[in-house]
């Protein structure tokens, strides 16, 4: 008996090694393939670099990519906080009809990814020191390639961020564009609660009904009542949307970056997908209720750059109705436009985030 337990463990111990050296041998070749790209962007006279700079007192991480570094720079501010995705240091090589069309720049903010040490203070995790790094960001980009205005696009969280800037600094920047643009969260919460209700009750889901009876109606800051609401939007699904003929965005295509990046070692990895969430997270709790109580609608509603939102129509975390609400309410002395992801909620499936890089790059080119 305790040799056949013995074998068994034996045979479970050699798949999981095993299951180890050959993803490893992989993501030596992708990250040989991303050099490849890299080379030959570089090569053909484009730009392709990470760069460690000091920023807001703590070191962070910058890409610059493109094939052709005159062009319009676009720099983009991910989401999270405490993931640097999609559009972090990892992005190198990722998209190449965004780096075809403009000069990319990427950044690991505060605790996320390479941009995360053990040593950050805690009490530097609020959303003043995110728009403070961003900002120092900002100029370091302008001054480094020599242009005066840039293409700021943020992403999730990173529209928090985006929206304050676009609103205090519009003489840096050509144009904001917003993708899962965030509004005001608190009343979102209580859309989606509605939503959720209404649909359970169409299909006669009791345990669904139980669930928003027991955490009772928003807001949810942190803990369990956001943990269970949370999951029932990803059930039902309103944060990734599928349905008979539309598949979901593929949650393990958002992170490959990370993991075939020859820019992130297997410490980082360790970092974006545990040590970085933790921290900015579950750790930093006085930065989750910041973001909860973020509202937008009716405190800033004029922009001196143009501005454009880009948004999953089944997006129930970034409520796809507020977020036109607060967009018609907008006045700006620029162009303005709101575009619709017709099947997609917060995150863009492939074909939803290829009509993304098309608007986008539509935007660079019109301004």
């Amino acid at each position: 008996m305790l040799t056949i337990l013995s074998n068994g463990i034996l045979n479970v111990v050699t798949i999981f090694l095993l299951v180890i050296v050959i993803s490893l041998i992989l993501r030596k070749i992708k990250q040989k393939q991303v050099l490849n790209n890299i080379d030959k962007m570089k090569k053909e006279g484009g730009i392709s670099e990470i760069e460690e700079v000091d920023i807001g007192g703590i070191k962070q991480h910058i890409v610059f990519e493109g094939a052709d570094p005159s062009k319009p720079i676009c720099l983009f501010i991910h989401g999270g906080p405490g993931s640097p995705f999609p559009f972090g240091v990892s992005s190198r090589s990722l998209f190449p009809n965004i780096t075809e069309n403009c000069l990319a720049v990427y950044f690991d903010q505060r605790g996320s990814g390479k941009s995360y040490n053990k040593n950050i203070d805690k009490k530097s995790m609020n959303i003043e020191q995110f728009i403070s790094d961003a900002n120092e960001v900002v100029d370091y980009v302008r001054n480094k390639m020599d242009q005066d205005k840039i293409y700021l696009v943020g992403n999730s969280f990173g529209t928090i961020v985006g929206t304050e800037l676009a609103y205090r600094y519009s003489d840096k920047f050509h144009a904001y564009i917003g993708l899962g643009q965030i509004t005001n969260i608190i009343e979102g919460q209580k859309h989606a609660y509605d939503w959720l209700k209404t649909e359970a009750t169409k299909k006669s889901d009791g345990k669904t009904l139980a669930i928003l009876t027991e955490i009772g109606e928003p807001p949810y800051f942190y803990g369990k009542q956001e943990g269970k609401f949370g999951d029932l939007l990803n059930q039902y699904p309103g944060y990734n949307y599928y349905d008979d003929k539309t598949e979901k965005a593929s949650v393990l295509g958002l992170i490959k970056g990370a993991f075939i990046s020859p820019d992130y070692t297997l410490s980082d990895i360790y970092k974006v997908l545990l040590s970085g969430p933790k921290f900015s997270l579950f750790d930093s709790q006085d930065l989750q209720d910041e973001i909860i109580r973020t509202n937008f609608i009716g405190r800033i509603n004029e922009f001196k750059t143009s501005i454009y939102f880009i948004q999953g129509k089944h997006d129930k975390v970034a409520n796809y109705d507020l977020a036109k609400k607060y967009f018609e309410s907008i006045q700006t002395i620029g162009k303005k436009a709101f575009i619709s992801l017709e099947n997609s909620a917060h995150y863009p499936n492939k074909e939803d985030f290829t009509h993304f890089e098309q608007e986008l790059i539509k935007i660079v080119s019109s301004q």
